[in-house]
């Protein structure tokens, strides 16, 4: 009886914390995108809240429906209905990249990767080209981001990295989690993400990035690749990661933390010197380009990665992440502490970056912060929000 009773309480604590983490998840999840429903509907004659407002109920709807009605469809039907709508969003975006002039666009992150290689194949310095937005702006993608995206700049449009990345993850997800039910709850809820047709409309590779990040952690983790037995292609990796953006490390730090933790000494200074010898030889090229000026030392990206915030902020995101970093032990942990780490670092950075300007603007609307930043979450949390949906009894 009284196991019976034990197995009861334990049942019932962790559909407890099923419906928690979930939850969390979707308050997250439409706090972020009312921001951005907020920042551009307040352009227009129509008040913000109307927008927000209709943005939830189309939201609130249709996840009644799926978790109503999508538990009874097979996995065959879900397939078509999945690559009907890949097929669609698809489509959205050759037409966005055709028809939206990126010259009329105040955001800049097409151009950063654009002028980078402009600035290349002219046998310029490529990290001193400014973007078309402003001559103070520069690129800010690390090196091997920015080679990444050369096959699109080929093909004349960088922009064409919405659609390889979109049809990499769905393939790569799908053969993680062997499930067209999860695969099909991470793209509806992507699908029903202003932030997400933002990044589309402004040609961001920001997501991307994300993505890129997110879909190398589920390669790890499918194929039991761990850091004991696989330190040097690792280290490589995370080097890789490293020269995309500074951000990317966040996720894959909160992943491999612990694992680094349970290696030997020996091991211990060899990860992190492959790691900065990869770093280094990534950066070597744009070091050594000028060896009479050292260019790099006055134009080089980190000057526009690096957080201007404050450093109390800095350090007490760093002890979160390490908390998160030892708490997860389950992938589906991993997906949801990534997630609520991630928007609590950008939220702390951009509050830093807020402050500093003495409030000298709106935290939305204005140009101080840039609430993009958030959609580096997305893919964590999608993942976890899939996970979720997909427990019926939830």
């Amino acid at each position: 009886m009284e196991i019976k009773l034990l197995d009861v309480k334990l049942s019932f604590l962790i559909k407890w914390k099923l419906l928690f983490s979930k939850y969390i998840q979707i308050i997250v999840y439409l706090f972020v995108n009312s921001l951005f429903v907020y920042k551009y509907s307040s352009r227009t004659n129509i008040s913000p809240i109307a927008f927000i407002a209709a943005y939830l109920f189309l939201f609130t709807t249709i996840y009644i429906l799926s978790k109503k009605y999508i538990v009874f469809f097979q996995e065959r039907t879900l397939r078509k209905i999945l690559w009907t709508c890949l097929l669609f969003v698809f489509i959205a975006i050759i037409l966005s990249l055709i028809y939206i002039d990126r010259y009329t666009i105040n955001v800049d992150r097409w151009s950063a990767l654009t002028y980078f290689w402009d600035y290349f194949f002219q046998g310029k310095y490529p990290y001193s080209a400014h973007t078309h937005v402003s001559k103070t702006n520069f690129p800010s993608p690390f090196p091997f981001w920015q080679l990444i995206n050369l096959p699109f700049y080929i093909l004349g449009d960088v922009g064409i990295g919405l659609i390889f990345f979109l049809m990499l993850t769905a393939a790569v997800v799908q053969w993680y989690f062997c499930s067209y039910r999860k695969t099909f709850f991470i793209f509806i809820f992507l699908f029903l993400s202003p932030a997400y047709w933002w990044e589309i409309i402004v040609r961001s590779d920001s997501l991307n990035n994300a993505w890129f990040v997110f879909l190398l952690i589920l390669w790890l983790d499918k194929s039991k690749r761990k850091l004991t037995t696989n330190l040097i292609l690792i280290a490589i990796l995370t080097g890789l990661i490293l020269v995309t953006r500074l951000s990317a490390l966040l996720p894959l730090a909160i992943y491999l933390f612990k694992p680094y933790l349970n290696l030997n000494l020996k091991q211990k200074i060899v990860f992190p010197a492959l790691v900065f010898l990869v770093v280094f030889l990534a950066f070597s090229p744009f070091i050594f380009w000028d060896t009479h000026t050292w260019i790099f030392f006055s134009r080089n990206p980190f000057m526009s990665q690096a957080d201007k915030g404050y450093l109390s902020i800095l350090i007490i995101s760093i002890l979160i992440g390490i908390y998160i970093a030892l708490k997860w032990k389950t992938i589906e942990q991993f997906f949801f502490y990534t997630s609520i780490f991630i928007f609590i670092f950008i939220g702390l950075s951009q509050l830093g970056l807020f402050i500093r300007s003495d409030f000298d603007s709106e935290f939305i609307t204005g140009s101080i912060c840039d609430i993009s930043y958030f959609n580096l979450f997305l893919p964590y949390c999608l993942a976890s929000l899939s996970v979720g949906m997909s427990k019926h009894n939830v």
